[in-house]
């Protein structure tokens, strides 16, 4: 085996590592399919309705599917979270009472951070004989949505544990391919 194919074969196997952490979407975010799901931890849903007045928002942090979500325009916060399976259930502290909303400027300023503020869901899920005002619970297009929390000790022991086999992997690989080689 020549000394380029054996440095072929050894980019194909360090290049592929770093792809189990990408973000991979399935499908053309600019269609109108029902719903796209990845098996990474971030993506694009379309929930859009055939009303034709939808919003583009984006969801960070301690949810079940973070990613960018296409909603009709009537979604409201509560709802957005329903839509990413609300709290992550993997063992973190999630923090619902500091749930920020970052607006941006609208169409004359995209770019702009108009507005954060933060929105104590844990109040809206209370049990109440009175009504909640819900003005800080509407959606506005482009505004990104991050859900804060902790994770647990066992996540962490666990990305650990998934770095070491990942590595263990590459040199594993590595002195195969150096083996096959020599002989």
């Amino acid at each position: 085996m020549s000394l380029r194919t054996l440095f072929v074969i050894l980019l194909f196997v360090v290049g592929s590592a770093p792809g189990l952490r990408a973000q991979i979407l399935t499908g053309d975010p600019a269609s109108s399919a029902s719903q796209f799901f990845s098996a990474q931890t971030g993506s694009y849903y379309n929930f859009s309705s055939n009303s034709g007045c939808d919003l583009l928002v984006s969801v960070w942090g301690f949810v079940r599917n973070p990613g960018r979500y296409k909603v009709p325009c009537e979604t409201n916060l509560l709802d957005l979270l329903s839509y990413c399976g609300g709290p992550n259930d993997r063992g973190a502290d999630v923090y619902l009472d500091r749930v920020r909303v970052i607006r941006r400027g609208g169409a004359d300023n995209p770019n702009e951070i108009a507005q954060v503020y933060e929105v104590d869901v844990e109040k809206y899920l209370e049990l109440r004989t009175t009504p909640t005002v819900t003005s800080d619970m509407f959606l506005f297009p482009g505004d990104l949505i991050i859900v804060d929390g902790k994770e647990s000790r066992g996540d962490m022991i666990l990305r650990i544990a998934q770095i070491i086999v990942a590595i263990t992997s590459i040199i594993t690989s590595t002195i195969a391919v150096v083996n096959i080689a020599s002989k």
